[in-house]
């Protein structure tokens, strides 16, 4: 290998140890140190992610498409429809009411009943 070819391999190294890369004991076809950097193991010279870390890489992505779908799937199952926001809604409104009766603080009780108030407006709305 030349001495050019050796610079640039250096140079290589060395920002990826800039980088925060971590070198690790194995090496590359090429000879180069392994590196993980950003939770991936590759070597700096060839710029090549190991087969094992590519097959980690696609794994975790299937993961990661499946458990969204998954996500969607119960998010929509999750989401309540009017009657269910209605009920809820004057149950924390009763909830807030039966609060106010024993408050002295008037930041509070301006709070409560600006809280009520924002939920008979949400009534109003679901109608």
């Amino acid at each position: 290998m030349s001495k050019i070819d050796e610079n640039l391999k250096m140079q290589k190294i060395t920002n990826l140890l800039e980088k925060g890369g971590t070198m690790l004991a194995q090496s590359h076809d090429c000879g180069a140190p392994m590196f993980r950097f950003q939770g991936k193991v590759l070597c700096p010279v060839c710029d090549q992610v190991t087969e094992e870390e590519k097959k980690v890489a696609v794994e975790q992505e299937s993961l990661k498409r499946r458990h969204q779908k998954e996500s969607v799937s119960e998010a929509k199952s999750r989401i309540p429809d009017d009657s269910q926001i209605a009920a809820m809604t004057k149950k924390k409104i009763q909830m807030i009411s039966e609060g106010l009766e024993n408050e002295t603080d008037l930041h509070r009780i301006k709070e409560k009943l600006e809280c009520i108030e924002l939920g008979i407006k949400i009534l109003k709305l679901l109608g």
